[in-house]
């Protein structure tokens, strides 16, 4: 009887240290998790691997472009969100190909895909060490999201420690157009 006690003691503090220990442990999705450069648009937001650069947005209903000679206008129930980059590569080429906004409400909208074939998108194209790479990034969203809103960017959608830019949109510096032309020199 006097053994059991001090046992049953020792176990329940063991169990009290593991408890606490796993209460106070990130998961393994945050330890593993993309590693977060943050800054404001119109600032050069550098991270290891790359850095990039919004130099202009601009909000439209209707989006027009010529694919192959023919016009193309794609419009849209909510908004077409135009996102003119600047990107430059650290020491490797690498392709950014995970362009996402991250709503008002928090949920993430990836580049639509019904402005395939658009001429200066971003993820055509490979960026190259010390060359500057300009491009456009196409976004179709319900208008409600367009408060506060952040681009992240990386070379893969949810990169595990692996670099991502995010850059917040400045809703005042958003260009609003009814029709916005994408032409081979950007919007």
């Amino acid at each position: 009887m006097r053994r059991l006690f001090p046992a049953s003691l020792m176990i329940a503090i063991a169990g009290a240290i593991l408890l606490f220990l796993q209460s106070t442990t990130p998961p393994y999705a945050m330890l593993t998790g993309p590693i977060r450069t943050s800054g404001a648009q119109g600032d050069t937001v550098a991270s290891r691997t790359f850095s990039a650069r919004v130099d202009k947005v601009v909000r439209a209903k209707t989006i027009a472009y010529k694919r192959f000679g023919k016009d193309v206008e794609r419009e849209t129930s909510g908004v077409w969100l135009l996102v003119a980059v600047e990107a430059r590569a650290g020491s490797q080429t690498m392709p950014i190909r995970a362009a996402t906004i991250r709503g008002a409400s928090g949920r993430l909208y990836r580049q639509t895909r019904r402005a395939d074939g658009a001429p200066q998108l971003l993820s055509a194209k490979t960026v190259q060490p010390g060359l500057p790479t300009t491009g456009l990034l196409v976004f179709e969203l319900p208008e409600e999201e367009l408060a506060d809103m952040s681009l992240l960017l990386s070379g893969q959608y949810g990169p595990q420690l692996q670099d991502e830019i995010v850059i917040a949109l400045d809703d005042r510096k958003i260009a609003v157009r009814d029709r916005a032309v994408l032409g081979d020199d950007g919007l």
